[in-house]
């Protein structure tokens, strides 16, 4: 059963009991993220959630560790383009600690100077890190070719220049004025009673002031065309994208179930064209990333540098391909198997049940049942698939970042083609 109850201030409490569980998994959900910062800022979002867990005004990192370890829990936090969540799982008894916890690092965060400092080192790390991943440095790079004058092009990390910039009072600041309530959900799921969540969890956080928060999305306006940035390496990375359909358009459907025939497993188009019949590369996928007022269907894959272009030309082809040829009715009967098979298998997993709550919230205030999903996915139709690739697949929209030692000319060529 579905509860929710919403504060004076705006904050929205939102659970669902399992009646066989012996967990409770509860997060608290900001809807504020890497998109939402101004460009001097980026990474403060990130920055903010590594800082979580470092001390309050009465734990310090190490009390906050032990207690977490003594409980014999998880927890941790994420940041994406729209979201930062603190969430943590543990027994049902426990839920009053747990609850505890978690609101005593979202609301009272301490940001002791010589834990800044050291986490400070750890975010510049993990930014090296990717620098050293060339297939996931791609994707940063596409963000940036791609959608160069938006938020959303920038990555979640930031970059050195403005994590190294980062000041205590920025953190400060910057929480004040984005964490605001109206942009608050707590989404917890198990063997709990609401009264009980919305008992524990209402006093601090009724403490919120109202305040509406700083609000300057605007959705992505896309800058199709290739771009290569050369670099020493072994194979060469591609990330390709066009607009995808956004977490709330009616299409959305449609476009997961396009994502799977395209590339979205080992029987997708893409992967027997250009792996399975050609041996061009070892790793080759779709996948469909909707935000609350975009998408982005992207493709991604690492080839040998002289087989760029012929690599290339073969997704191209299918991307064409789906605008204008209808797909076979047994390659939709698989699509829609697929789909519904793994949002029902990721029904059975509590974090995943935590996260439908809270993203259903954000983008249409109210649970959306699964047997509400599984018949939108049954009434998709072949026409809707073609459909749906001509409205986003338009080469005309679509954008290519490469990575490596590229045959440019050869790349500029097939795109002109």
């Amino acid at each position: 059963m579905i509860n929710k109850t919403t504060l004076d201030n705006g904050v929205r409490l939102v659970t669902e009991r399992l009646e066989h569980a012996y967990s409770v998994t509860a997060g608290l959900w900001m809807e504020v993220g890497s998109r939402d910062e101004e460009p001097a800022q980026g990474g403060i979002s990130h920055f903010i959630e590594h800082m979580a867990f470092k001390g309050t005004a009465k734990r310090d990192a190490l009390a906050i560790a032990r207690e977490l370890d003594r409980m014999g829990g998880m927890a941790n936090a994420f940041t994406s383009k729209e979201i930062t969540c603190f969430h943590a799982r543990t027994l049902a008894e426990l839920l009053p600690e747990i609850a505890d916890l978690l609101t005593d690092i979202f609301l009272f965060p301490s940001y002791p100077a010589p834990e800044l400092e050291r986490e400070r080192q750890v975010i510049l790390q993990e930014i090296s890190s990717v620098e050293d991943a060339p297939d996931e440095l791609v994707h940063v790079l596409f963000g940036r070719d791609y959608w160069p004058e938006s938020p959303m092009g920038r990555p979640v990390l930031g970059d050195a220049e403005s994590v190294g910039a980062v000041s205590r009072q920025d953190l400060v600041d910057y929480l004040a004025g984005s964490y605001v309530p109206a942009k608050l959900v707590v989404a917890a799921v198990g063997d709990l009673e609401h009264e009980r969540l919305v008992e524990l969890m209402a006093p601090a956080l009724s403490g919120l002031p109202v305040s509406t928060g700083r609000n300057h999305r605007q959705p992505p306006s896309p800058q199709p065309g290739l771009r290569v940035h050369r670099r020493d390496s072994e194979q060469v990375h591609v990330a390709m994208g066009a607009p995808g359909p956004s977490a709330k358009d009616p299409d959305r459907f449609a476009g997961a179930l396009l994502n799977v025939i395209l590339g979205g497993n080992m029987s997708s188009r893409l992967f027997q064209e250009v792996r399975e019949k050609r041996g061009l590369a070892y790793a080759v996928f779709s996948y469909l990333s909707s935000y609350s007022d975009a998408g982005l269907f992207g493709v991604y894959l690492g080839v040998a540098p002289g087989r760029s272009p012929e690599a290339l030309k073969v997704v191209k082809d299918e991307l064409a391909r789906l605008a204008v040829e209808p797909v076979s009715h047994e390659e939709l009967v698989h699509a829609k198997e697929h789909t519904k098979g793994s949002i029902l298998l990721a029904a059975e997993n509590s974090d995943s049940r935590m996260s439908r709550l809270a993203r259903n919230e954000f983008n249409f205030g109210r649970d959306v049942p699964l047997e509400e999903v599984v018949a939108n996915i049954e009434a998709v139709q072949v026409e809707d698939l073609t459909r749906v690739a001509a409205r986003c697949l338009d080469p005309k929209v679509l954008g290519i970042t490469v990575l490596g030692p590229a045959d440019a000319e050869g790349l500029a060529s097939e795109v002109a083609s």
